[in-house]
Parts: C-alpha cells; structure tokens; sequence
C-alpha cells in the first residue's frame, strides 16, 4: 500500500488541532447569577445615591466610559464622577445579555434613568450598556471596564 505525500500536511494538521489548549469554559449558571445579582446591586446603590457603595463594584483600576464625556480610571476617580452626577430621580437597568469564558465576563443592556442638571429641568434618558467584568480568586466579579451611550441626541452647543 502506498502513502500518498497529501496525507503527511493533513497528519499534521490534524496534530497540532488535537494539541491546541481547549478554550476557556463559558460561564456557569452561577456565574451568571452572581453577575446579574452584581448589576441589581448596582442599581439599588445609584438609586441611594451611595456612591461609594456604588464605585465598591469597580476594580481599583476600572475604566468607566460615560456617555459623552472622556474616560475615568480608577475606583476613587469613578467615585468622584458619580458624586458630581446630576441628581437621579428614577434608574432602571434591563439586561440583555450575559456571557464569557474563563473570568472573563460582560453583560449588554439597556437603561432608563431621570436626572435633574442644576437649575434645569428632569430629563429622561435612555441608552444601552456594556460592562465587562473579571473573576478574582474570592469569586467576586468586580467591572474592570463599564461604557454606557444614551439614546438621545446630543446637546446642542
């Protein structure tokens, strides 16, 4: 029998696919029980208006990319942004999606909140969200990058 020179490339394809590190495992159901008990914790915290509560849920080095403004890094710094937020009336989160793999995570959504600028009158935004969060070894899932784009259109200047 005879090997044709076409089957020796192919056995080594087939090699090195075998030899390839399996990918990360995709999230379990409890990670995303405890990534969706993250986001409403969130929530009940802005609610509060407890910013430092709030600010708690972000990595030491997050970065937070709020809707038409430049990024704040940092947990003290993401803190000190929300404080300086005007008043927020209403807030609601409904989240879309959740996945990832390893300890690695984010979830997609959608937000509706009621803030009230300085000497103006409450606005009613919406907009969407994604925050991406890392597994630490104590199994918490603190946001290690969170973004978030209002629908509306921007102020005119």
């Amino acid at each position: 029998m005879r090997s044709s020179p076409a089957l020796i490339p192919i056995t080594m394809l087939a090699a090195a696919l075998a030899c390839r590190p399996a990918p990360p495992a995709g999230l379990s159901d409890a990670d995303r029980t405890a990534l969706r008990a993250a986001t409403d914790s969130f929530v009940q915290r802005v609610r509060r208006a407890d910013w430092p509560a709030a600010a708690k849920l972000f990595g030491q080095t997050a970065v937070f990319m709020p809707t038409q403004q430049r990024a704040v890094t940092g947990q003290a710094n993401i803190e000190a942004w929300m404080k300086a937020f005007p008043p927020i009336s209403a807030f609601d989160v409904k989240v879309v999606s959740v996945d990832g793999g390893g300890d690695i995570a984010y979830m997609a959504g959608i937000y509706i909140m009621t803030i009230t600028p300085p000497g103006g009158k409450p606005i009613v935004d919406t907009g969407k969200y994604l925050t991406v969060s890392r597994r630490q070894p104590d199994g918490s899932w603190p946001i290690v990058a969170d973004i978030f784009n209002s629908d509306l259109a921007p102020p005119k200047h």
